[in-house]
C-alpha cells in the first residue's frame, strides 16, 4: 500500500498552482524569501493532506516549518553558488547554480520526509527524484525565459510536480513489488 493518497495530493498541488499564479503579482509576493518559504510550506501541506496514515498535528507543523525553511535555505544556497560560479561563461553559471539549488532542495526535503518517517524513501530513489527536480528547474527556467507572463512561482510549481511524480513512482513501485 502506498504512503500517500496521490490523487488527493495532485489535486492539492493543482489548487496551489492556481493560487500561486493568481497571487504572484501581489505586493507580498515581491518578498522572494517569503515567497519561497510559502512554496515549500504549500508542498508540505499537500503531502500532509494526502497522508494515508495521519500524523500528530505537532509533527506535521514541524514538517511544514522545516520544509519552508529548506526552501528558503535552498534559495540562499543557489544565490551563493551563483556568486561562486562567477567565472563560468554565459548562462552556464545560472544553470549550474539553479541545478545545484534544485538538487540540494530535493535531497534535503527527501531526507526530512525520511526522518519524520512519512515514507522510507531509499537513497537511490531520492537521488533520481533529485535529478528529476534539476530537470524541472531547467525546463522552468527555459520556459520563463520565453514566457514572460510566468514568474518565479513557475519554478516552484514545476519542482513540486517533479518531486511528487518521483515520490509517486517509487512509492507505487515499492508497494507493488
Amino acid at each position: 500500500m502506498s504512503h500517500f493518497l496521490y490523487l488527493r495530493h495532485f489535486v492539492c498541488l493543482t489548487c496551489f498552482t492556481v493560487l500561486a499564479g493568481l497571487t504572484a503579482h501581489l505586493p507580498l509576493a515581491a518578498n522572494v524569501p517569503l515567497s519561497f518559504a510559502l512554496y515549500g510550506g504549500l508542498h508540505a501541506l499537500a503531502l500532509i493532506v494526502a497522508l494515508r496514515i495521519p500524523q500528530s498535528p505537532w509533527r506535521m507543523t514541524i514538517f511544514i516549518g522545516v520544509a519552508a525553511a529548506i526552501s528558503v535555505l535552498t534559495l540562499r544556497a543557489g544565490l551563493i553558488a551563483l556568486q561562486l560560479l562567477g567565472g563560468l561563461p554565459g548562462n552556464s553559471r545560472l544553470y549550474a547554480a539553479l541545478g545545484f539549488a534544485a538538487m540540494l532542495g530535493a535531497l534535503a526535503y527527501g531526507i526530512l520526509i525520511r526522518q519524520l518517517k512519512m515514507y522510507p524513501l531509499p537513497a537511490s530513489a531520492l537521488a533520481l527524484i533529485s535529478l528529476g527536480c534539476v530537470a524541472a528547474a531547467y525546463v522552468g527556467y527555459f520556459t520563463l525565459a520565453h514566457g514572460h507572463a510566468l514568474g518565479r512561482w513557475w519554478l516552484a510549481v514545476l519542482w513540486w510536480y517533479a518531486f511528487s511524480a518521483g515520490l509517486w513512482y517509487f512509492d507505487r513501485r515499492a508497494s507493488t513489488g
